[in-house]
Parts: C-alpha cells; sequence; structure tokens
C-alpha cells in the first residue's frame, strides 16, 4: 500500500496520506483544518474537487452528488483514499472565525486523579460530531442541572472525537464538586464552542516561546502537540511554571524533544506563598538568560489573570514584538442551571 503526497487548492498546503486512510483523517493528522463536519460521509461539508491524479475506492457514505457534480470531480474527503499524488481543491479554516460555534453531547471517559488539587480528563464526542477547534482555544463545560466551567482544550485539534482538559479544583464551582466527587464514567458533559482568538500562527517561521503557570499547561499543549503535527523546523521552547512536585505531566514535556527538532523545556518551580510578581521576576531571569533576542520571537502564554497582567509589560520591556504576543482571552461561564 502507497503513501501519496497531497497538495490542497487554493492553499498550498501539502500532507502525505497512505492508501488505506481516507483524506480528511491524513489531513487532520497533520495539522490542516479542512473543512468538515459529521466526517461519516452524510453531511457533505468535506466535499472537494479533484484536480490532478488518481483516487482509489471510496467508503460507503449517504450524502448524495449529482452526475454533474460527479463530472465536475467532487467527492468527499471523509470516505475518499489516494491511489496517487492529488492536486485537491478542499476549503480550510484560516482563522477561529472560520471555525462553526458546535454544541456537542460528550460522554466522560477517563479521568486520572493528580495528587488533590487536579483532573485530567478526557470526553469522547459522537462520531457523526467531532469538535473543530484551532489548538490553543477553549471551550464551555457543562452537566444540564450542575454547572459548568471555561475550560482550555489540551489536546490536539487532528482528533476532535478525543478531547482533554486539565481541571484544577475549585470548591465553591458546582460543575468541578461534581467532577472530584467521582462522576460515573459515561457521563454526559455537554461541549459548547470554541472560543478564542490565540491559535498558533502556521505560516510564521519565528521560533516560539511558549509560557504555561501551573495547570494552564493545558493551552500549551494543545500548541505544542499541533506544531509537531506541522512538522514546524523552527526553535521551541517551552518554560512551565508550577509549585514543587506540580509538573504533572514532566515527563510528556521532555518527550517531546524527539519529535521537535530544537526544543528546551525549563520546568520552574516557584515557592509556596509565592506572589505573581515574584513569579513573573522569576520567569523574566529564564527567558532573560535562554532566550535571545525576544523581539524575534513568537510568545504564547497562559496564566491567571493576575500574571498575565503582570507579565505583559515585562515581556514588552525585555523588547518583545507587542504585534507577536499571544495569549487567551478567557470567558467567565459561571453557574448554569
Amino acid at each position: 500500500m502507497g503513501v501519496y503526497r497531497i497538495r490542497l487548492l487554493p492553499s498550498g498546503h501539502e500532507f502525505q496520506a497512505a492508501a488505506q486512510e481516507n483524506l480528511l483523517d491524513a489531513a487532520l493528522r497533520s495539522g490542516l483544518n479542512v473543512n468538515f463536519y459529521c466526517s461519516s460521509g452524510s453531511c457533505g461539508e468535506c466535499r472537494a474537487r479533484l484536480i490532478e491524479g488518481e483516487l482509489g475506492p471510496h467508503d460507503f457514505h449517504d450524502y448524495h452528488f449529482s452526475e454533474a457534480q460527479k463530472r465536475q470531480g467532487l467527492f468527499l474527503l471523509c470516505t475518499a483514499h489516494a491511489a496517487s499524488d492529488l492536486v485537491v481543491e478542499a476549503g480550510e479554516a484560516r482563522s477561529p472565525r472560520d471555525i462553526p460555534h458546535q454544541f456537542i453531547k460528550a460522554r466522560l471517559g477517563r479521568v486520572e486523579r493528580v495528587g488533590e488539587q487536579l483532573l485530567i480528563v478526557q470526553l469522547r464526542t459522537p462520531r457523526s460530531s467531532p469538535l473543530r477547534f484551532f489548538a490553543g482555544q477553549h471551550v464551555a463545560l457543562s452537566i444540564p442541572g450542575v454547572g459548568g466551567i471555561d475550560c482550555s482544550i489540551a489536546s490536539c485539534p487532528c482528533n476532535g472525537r478525543l478531547l482533554q482538559f486539565h481541571i484544577p479544583r475549585q470548591p465553591d464551582n458546582p460543575f468541578v464538586a461534581h467532577l472530584f466527587s467521582g462522576l460515573r464514567h459515561g457521563s454526559e458533559v455537554e461541549v459548547a464552542g470554541p472560543f478564542g482568538e490565540m491559535t498558533l500562527d502556521n505560516d510564521s517561521t519565528r521560533p516560539l516561546l511558549l509560557v504555561a503557570q501551573d495547570h494552564e499547561l493545558a493551552t500549551m499543549k494543545s500548541l505544542a502537540e499541533h506544531a509537531i503535527n506541522l512538522d514546524l523546523p523552527q526553535p521551541v521552547r517551552l518554560i512551565w511554571l508550577a509549585r514543587e512536585g506540580r509538573h504533572y505531566l514532566e515527563n510528556l514535556c521532555r518527550s517531546w524533544s524527539e519529535a521537535l527538532d530544537d526544543y528546551h523545556f525549563y520546568p520552574l518551580v516557584y515557592a509556596a506563598g509565592a506572589s505573581e510578581a515574584a513569579q513573573v521576576t522569576q520567569l523574566m531571569a529564564v527567558i532573560g538568560s535562554e532566550i535571545a533576542a525576544p523581539g524575534e520571537w513568537d510568545i504564547y502564554w497562559a496564566g491567571s489573570s493576575g500574571f498575565n497582567q503582570i507579565l505583559y509589560p515585562q515581556l514588552l520591556a525585555a523588547g518583545a514584538d507587542e504585534r507577536r504576543l499571544f495569549s487567551p482571552r478567557r470567558r467567565a461561564i459561571g453557574r448554569m442551571v
């Protein structure tokens, strides 16, 4: 079975697809945000047009093309397989504004308790309704009759059926309290979104600095995994500031050096009770010693609102380019009954 190169028009983006995988899965795996909705051959949202090359057998689908559309070379990415190198015309989301707002009833999958203060939660969406999103975005999670929370997506956009979230204990939030009390596997959790304008600039060739405070590693994890799927060649640095013993995915963060050509990970430990100003001072000392010419980097960071407000002017004072500073805009969901 061969592996073929697929070129998309009008963007010019390219990816590889094995003969046995459909073109939609191959494009998503490669980090491309092509248009789709159901991913099962029913809605027609992923329709594309063959310009050059030969398609292999198509999987079964319910969506109907007229004979005229077939003669024009229209087909579905989610059911088509390559039999040669291809040139294909297909729609792609170029910014968060191109992603439709979605409402999905997901099911609770694996829940991993990290000490007493954090849960790593996985949700599974229906096969017919994977979540479309950009790395760096967040969603509203809710349980009817209980409440909700705004939460960063910690997983890669390449798989919208398996979503990961890092949720700290919040005694005053009914939704979080419900999770920590031991919500049953398979329970329904509603997902609405995505939200947020902070996403990876796929077309930038500047080196990437990713900065996370505590559980906000979630956002940087999504960005880093997306960069890996895109096979970005530029340097990547990750600085994770957390309390001692709370770098809960330290081994994973270190393992990204095997997938990225020029990658370094800096796990910083701050003392219990350290103010956010002190944390920023500690962080800026590392940036000053390890990041040459901050103005030449794309800098992404996520932390508490106080941390973000203190860090921003410090980065500008260090010479960072204001146009290349990215931080998520969070949305307070509060109690929803």
